[in-house]
């Protein structure tokens, strides 16, 4: 009976016990005015050390207490101001303008945001400059914290995240900088790009077009609209635009080049048109429909086939290191069965490039039918491994 006792009794003294406990650790709450009394007592002894920190305590307790105070958020902002803490002021003075902050305190929030804004966008766009995107990205996103109104943030996090190759997560950041300022053509065109550069050709051609409706001469932003003309395969439009870029800087070689293969891409169209009039043998059909067609796609063949020699030449002697180009325009002689020309540039390309299947093969074909048996033989067995490989 007495074990039985002893147990009970401590028993209640460990409910006791924990029962203080809990009464000890809950907060008392404090009317909302002495919280701001002793918080504004502790930021006047701010220089003093633990004052801030002092204060930052008591009115997150008292935010605890009275979360629709907009003056306890305006004074936890302003604590947050004095110690340094940018990203948090800004998040309060946020809090206490949605709440709908008395005007008197309008003013001191926006000496501070001023005066922070500008400290932190510096550094931001001095990471930036250095080309440490991580810290600029870090300012930059701690700005639109402190002024999210402050397009500029917003741009240069967006175009942060664009050259670190984020530009899914750029978009967000430059669609808000679009919001707030529609009219700037840095951030259209900086928006555009990432657009581009994720994948989304149509969104991204239509800032390209506003980009070039501000800035008609804007080089970079005419030769990607036809550049995704040319991917949409709206083959008219690619060659207007790439057009108005030769106007604009006759010598932007790329111009050319990209007039140069939307013919080859048409001419590939005439092909596919041309083999749809030969019949199961391989043969053209010889009714008059399909002759008088065939002679009308041979026609326009040939016209494109002169159309891209122009241009792919133009773009070589522009660039004569442009492999690529050279390349082409050697496959357009080809089809042109202008052999010395296209002999000239294959033994060019092959020069620079003695393992490329694509130059080898034609020349080692080149070379059979212009009867020159040595350069045939030499190339013969790299062009038969060629073939195989394919």
């Amino acid at each position: 009976m007495r074990l039985v006792k002893v147990f009970l009794v401590g028993v209640l003294v460990c409910f006791l016990f924990q029962l203080a406990l809990g009464q000890k650790g809950k907060k008392r709450q404090l009317p909302a005015n002495t919280y701001k009394t002793t918080a504004k007592i502790d930021l006047k002894l701010k220089d003093k050390p633990g004052m801030v920190d002092s204060a930052i305590a008591r009115l997150n307790e008292a935010i605890q207490f009275y979360p629709d105070d907009a003056e306890l958020h305006f004074l936890l902002g302003k604590a947050y101001y004095c110690k340094n803490s940018p990203k948090e002021m800004g998040e309060e003075f946020a809090r206490a303008e949605s709440l709908k902050i008395k005007s008197k305190f309008q003013e001191e929030i926006q000496q501070m945001r001023t005066e922070k804004l500008s400290e932190v966008y510096n550094q931001g766009v001095n990471a930036f400059n250095e080309q440490d995107f991580d810290l600029a990205l870090e300012k930059f996103a701690v700005c639109t914290t402190i002024d999210p109104e402050y397009y500029k943030a917003f741009m240069f996090a967006g175009y942060a995240h664009s050259l670190k190759g984020e530009n899914e997560k750029a978009i967000p950041y430059l669609e808000e900088g679009l919001r707030l300022a529609p009219d700037s053509l840095d951030i259209l065109t900086i928006y555009a790009a990432a657009l581009h550069n994720a994948g989304n050709m149509e969104e991204a051609l239509k800032f390209y077009l506003k980009v070039v409706e501000k800035k008609p001469q804007d080089v970079n932003a005419l030769q990607n609209i036809a550049s995704i003309y040319g991917t949409l395969r709206d083959f008219e439009n690619a060659l207007l635009f790439s057009q108005k870029l030769i106007e604009v800087d006759s010598s932007f070689k790329d111009a050319y080049f990209n007039m140069g293969t939307v013919y080859l891409q048409q001419i590939q169209g005439i092909t596919s048109r041309l083999d749809s009039l030969k019949d199961s043998t391989g043969a053209y059909r010889t009714d008059q429909e399909c002759v008088a067609r065939k002679a009308e796609l041979e026609t326009r063949r040939g016209e494109l086939l002169l159309n891209a020699e122009s241009k792919l030449r133009k773009a070589a002697e522009l660039d004569t290191l442009d492999l690529e180009a050279r390349l082409l325009l050697a496959q357009v002689y080809l089809q042109e069965e202008k052999f010395d020309p296209a002999l000239e540039v294959l033994e060019f390309l092959i020069e620079r490039d003695s393992a490329n299947c694509e130059v080898i093969v034609p020349l080692w074909g080149l070379y059979a039918k212009s009867d020159m048996k040595e350069k045939a033989e030499q190339i013969g067995q790299k062009a038969q491994d060629c073939l195989k490989g394919e």
